[in-house]
């Protein structure tokens, strides 16, 4: 039901701050520091060293008595509780079972002290992957685990794989480099000594060519030649960032909207990222322009509340923040908007049972960004934050591929404004989602995405084909669902591009959750991009709420 809210009222419902792992590296605490009770120096170097900030580390280090270490720990947990009302403290509870876990199954011989592992500081950090691949060791490689993750904080890329690999028998699981180790690392032989290529080979050879794409680039999507590789500098950047992850700006922001929310300093609640989620594509529009579209969902009906006035009408009242960071840390882009209207009864009763969801788009020039939303409704004070990295396409010169999202199976409608989210040739599409997006069992899948390509005449392209070829893989099952489709180069347009639109059945999917990957090739050049994302199948018995949206100014 969606929440109502008398004018004549005051009650509203208070959540905090979802928590947020954070990553701590023990070799930047090598000085000396101020000497702790042994239970005290536990918790700080054994149980929250990948967690706690370098701020938080320093304040607890000086606490001189144990009454304010024991008020600091309760602090601690307090600030990343991401419901204080519970009887418990879900984010204490993750973090001491994911400790656990890493203590249990990563320690090396009998000893549990998993922790201090590559692997462990992975797991705790992040969590369990989504999905691990092993491979044994064979005549040319050595052993190698890749555990696949998806990341919603905005903190990380939304996809990324880690690899990790043993040097011997008697040694343990390593975290490995494409760039500061390579791809010979990898190898057990000595057939590709100072040689990536021969070693790209091998491990193409011996496992997929994914392995040998992971060995060269950690970020799915990353264009790589395997042909002539060259390990990827982003993917250093990412293993710096997991093992720094406790002190990465966004993961310092929310701790600190969680302390500022505990202590009353703030005059909203800011809610966890599990109320909503944010969609984002970034597309090349006409005229060598390009934009970047977002769609940020509530959850659930209720996280969306309404005001009604004493005549029977309804409305809602908002603030949209929206900011845009470079990569080298310049704001290019930082509004606040209010966004207010009247909705009348038979309105509500359209959009009443529905999730409520705010559609925006923003001009941007091709590179790499962060893009920061933050909702608020003004009437009871909660706001909604989501933060993701997008990267905004340029000129190609080989075939590439926008993120996918999902959109509601309904005819388009015509757009009366070329400039309105999600808006292409005239025709407005309405997302439903991307990562983690539920489909009701039965009913289409439409994946939205864009293809990319140089520049060139279409009537002279006339005739070469692009391949796509779709895949839906369910991690607990080897069934896999395969498709294929091939279109015309001469459908792009004179700038290389091109808005695709594929209805996928659900009807033979079980209830569950799967991963869709797209893959486009180019048989004429041989090159190759690749973009996946999660969805879930529900039962008819559970469908999916429906979405209502409106547009951000």
């Amino acid at each position: 039901m969606l929440t109502i809210i008398k004018i004549y009222t005051a009650g509203l419902r208070s959540k905090l701050l979802a928590s947020l792992l954070i990553l701590c590296s023990l070799s930047a605490w090598a000085t000396r520091e101020p000497v702790l009770p042994p239970h005290d120096a536990h918790w700080l170097h054994e149980e929250v060293n990948y967690l706690i900030t370098n701020e938080e580390r320093d304040v607890f280090l000086h606490l001189k008595t144990e009454e304010d270490r024991e008020k600091f720990i309760d602090r601690f947990w307090q600030i990343r509780n991401p419901d204080p009302n519970a009887p418990t403290n879900t984010a204490k509870d993750q973090h001491y079972e994911r400790l656990a876990y890493a203590n249990a199954h990563f320690g090396y011989g009998n000893v549990q002290d998993g922790w201090r592992s590559d692997r462990g500081m992975v797991y705790i950090t992040l969590g369990p992957p989504q999905q691990i691949e092993r491979y044994l060791e064979t005549a040319e490689l050595k052993p190698i685990q890749i555990w696949f993750y998806e990341n919603l904080s905005g903190a990380l890329p939304v996809h990324f794989y880690v690899l990790f690999y043993k040097q011997s028998a008697a040694e343990d699981w390593e975290l490995y480099s494409p760039y500061g180790d390579r791809p010979q690392k990898l190898i057990n032989s000595t057939n590709a000594i100072n040689d990536d290529k021969t070693a790209i080979k091998l491990i193409q050879r011996d496992i997929n060519d994914e392995a040998a794409h992971v060995a060269l680039s950690l970020i799915p999507g990353e264009p790589v030649d395997l042909k002539d590789p060259t390990s990827s500098l982003q993917s250093d950047v990412l293993l710096n960032n997991i093992r720094n992850y406790r002190n990465l700006p966004q993961v310092r922001e929310m701790v600190a909207a969680g302390r500022a929310a505990t202590e009353g300093v703030t005059h909203r609640v800011l809610l966890g990222e599990q109320f909503s989620d944010l969609a984002v594509i970034a597309t090349r529009d006409p005229g060598e322009q390009t934009s970047i579209h977002y769609l940020m969902r509530l959850m659930h009906p209720g996280d969306f509340s309404l005001t009604e006035q004493p005549e029977g009408r309804y409305y809602y009242s908002l603030q949209i923040e929206t900011k845009l960071t470079a990569a080298d840390g310049k704001v290019v882009s930082d509004r606040t908007q209010p966004l207010t209207d009247y909705l009348s009864k038979a309105d509500f009763q359209t959009i009443e049972g529905k999730c409520f969801g705010l559609e925006g788009r923003i001009a941007a020039p091709p590179g790499s960004y962060q893009l920061s939303l933050t909702l608020t409704n003004l009437s009871t004070r909660q706001a909604f934050h989501q933060t993701r990295a997008v990267i905004v396409p340029g000129a190609e010169d080989k075939i590439g591929i926008s993120h996918l999202f999902f959109a509601n199976s309904r005819t388009p409608e015509q757009s009366v404004n070329s400039r309105a989210p999600f808006s292409f040739s005239g025709v407005r599409l309405r997302p439903i989602g991307s990562d983690n997006a539920s489909v009701t069992q039965g009913e289409p899948l439409r994946a939205i995405f864009q293809l990319w390509a140089p520049p060139g005449s279409p009537t002279a392209l006339h005739g070469r084909s692009i391949n796509i070829h779709y895949l839906i893989g369910r991690m607990d099952s080897p069934t896999r669902v395969e498709e294929d489709q091939t279109v015309d180069r001469g459908s792009f347009t004179a700038d290389g591009n091109l808005l695709m639109g594929k209805d996928l059945r659900t009807d033979t999917l079980p209830p569950g959750f799967y991963r869709l990957v797209v893959k486009v090739s180019d048989p004429g050049s041989a090159a190759t991009a690749y973009q996946s994302l999660n969805f879930e199948v529900q039962s008819p018995s559970q469908p999916v709420a429906a979405l209502w949206t409106i547009d951000a100014p």
